[in-house]
């Protein structure tokens, strides 16, 4: 009988793991809630307008074709690794041999209700799409409104969480106002938007070297926004963002990109947690007491406190491992040594034609144009897909070349001016 392989998560992990397993003799199936993969690390130029999000989502059908590969559209609401069965949403159970869990990580509200109702966040193409939306329909507030307490608080972006995800979209959001209000909002002055990045730390993007988060912090300055450090956000109506030790700031507009934790359905698997709620796997990636159950990707915590960062070439290692150590199962041969990501460095982009990078087990560190060109080469590269290619490309040219946003429409104009 087929053994039954079931992946969960359609993510940068999931795939690689169905793709890893192709032509094995394997009956593998990948559920999501979402019928496509998506490039997660430019949703933020989605929120900004940069790219349309059909160029960083491709249909997961398309790219499960033949060798054994199955997509399920659903929600995983339970599972039961006593009886090695899972439970969708729409009432079926499926049962497996083998499961590979890849479901990710939700935004991280530390509990505070209030910020996780009226804050945007850059978590899905509809959150993405809905903050691009907010930001164009506060200028279109702006530019016609005459009460000027309001209409400040319009023109004020607040983003909470300097990682690379806070300095990214804060560096493609001051760009795209440098080129919308002059050109598109002959009612507002440029200097009237206020962007403004609170950190709780020190220094933006923890993890690089010193210099590289200085020369984040300058470039960000330089554009114009306004850096708050050792600063937390506390609590946000809607109308002002309350702040700590620091003063509140009056906005509409808050950006939250403060942390992330395990999908909830994490919480429910047996075993010791880590940060975050991250699963503490053994060292083949398994979960303990059940060998059969790979966790993956931004789940995966381990076990002899070796830092595993949430990035995508993790999730792409972790997933190729657990399936060459499922393969040499089946066949019999000597298993792989245990599970050692190999750190192929970080990099962010802090505008146009900037950015920072580090190699550490080079000890390279650099900043400026060709840090920029090896993360847009890089990116694009990792875009699944010729035709999502093209289109990122396209839309980079409208943004780089000819200095205009590639989206400009307000798709929710409800959820969008909602407080």
């Amino acid at each position: 009988m087929t053994e039954r392989i079931l992946i969960l998560g359609g993510g940068f992990a999931g795939n690689a793991a169905a793709h890893a397993l192709r032509g094995q003799g394997l009956e593998v199936t990948l559920i999501d809630q979402c019928n496509y993969h998506l490039f997660q690390p430019l949703l933020y130029q989605v929120a900004a307008g940069d790219l349309q999000a059909e160029a960083i989502a491709t249909p997961q059908r398309r790219l499960l074709r033949g060798g054994g590969l199955h997509f399920r559209l659903g929600r995983v609401v339970r599972l039961d690794l006593p009886q090695r069965a899972i439970f969708l949403d729409d009432g079926d159970t499926l049962p497996y041999d083998y499961l590979f869990i890849a479901l990710g990580t939700v935004t991280n509200f530390f509990g505070n209700a209030a910020i996780a109702s009226h804050a945007l966040q850059i978590k899905g193409v509809e959150a993405a799409e809905t903050l691009r939306s907010r930001i164009l329909t506060a200028l279109e507030a702006a530019s016609h409104c005459s009460d000027p307490a309001e209409r400040r608080r319009w023109l004020s972006f607040v983003i909470a969480g300097g990682g690379p995800t806070g300095v990214e979209f804060c560096g493609a959001l001051l760009e795209l106002l440098r080129v919308l209000l002059p050109r598109d909002y002959p009612e507002l002055q440029p200097e009237e938007a206020q962007v403004t990045l609170v950190q709780g730390g020190a220094g933006l993007l923890p993890g690089f070297a010193a210099p590289l988060q200085a020369q984040a912090a300058r470039k960000l300055q330089k554009l114009g926004a306004q850096l708050r450090f050792h600063t937390h956000v506390r609590d946000f109506d809607g109308r002002t963002v309350q702040c700590q030790p620091d003063a509140a700031i009056p906005t509409r507009t808050l950006v939250w990109t403060a942390g992330v934790t395990a999908n909830p359905l994490a919480a429910t698997l047996p075993g010791a947690k880590g940060p975050g709620g991250r699963i503490i796997v053994d060292p083949h990636l398994r979960l303990p007491e059940h060998p059969e159950v790979f966790i993956l990707g931004d789940l995966a915590c381990s076990s002899n406190g070796e830092f595993w960062p949430q990035v995508a070439p993790f999730a792409l290692q972790s997933a190729r491992h657990a399936a060459l150590l499922l393969q040499s199962q089946r066949q019999g041969r000597v298993l792989p040594p245990p599970f050692a990501y190999q750190d192929q460095g970080s990099m962010a982009v802090l505008g146009r034609f900037d950015g920072v990078c580090q190699i550490e087990r080079w000890h390279l560190r650099w900043h400026g144009w060709s840090a920029w060109l090896l993360w847009l080469g890089l990116h694009l590269y990792r875009i699944i897909g010729t035709r999502n290619r093209l289109l990122t490309l396209l839309d980079w040219g409208t943004d780089y070349l000819r200095h205009s946003a590639a989206v400009e429409i307000i798709r929710s104009p409800a959820n969008a001016s909602d407080p």
